[in-house]
């Protein structure tokens, strides 16, 4: 961690971390489109596939956990294109 991210909440930081793996592996986008389509599989990945750094379990299963029922689905162009 760098020393000027040391007042960052955990979450920011862990969202940020991920951004950055994610991202790291990503060809840059062609147009608004593209670019669109790379975050809303950003948030998905991170959402129901990356597990977090300090609970080893997805956003989505701790959603599941809290409120005993899986998370609302947000309806979006993934897959679309």
């Amino acid at each position: 961690m760098k020393k000027d991210e040391t007042n960052i909440p955990p979450a920011i930081r862990e969202y940020r971390m991920a951004f950055e793996e994610y991202f790291s592996k990503q060809s840059k986008p062609k147009n608004d489109k593209e670019q669109e389509k790379q975050f809303e599989d950003f948030q998905h990945w991170y959402n129901n596939i990356r597990k977090q750094t300090d609970t080893g379990k997805t956003p989505a299963q701790m959603y599941e956990e809290a409120y005993g029922e899986r998370p609302p689905v947000k309806q979006t162009n993934r897959g679309k294109r």
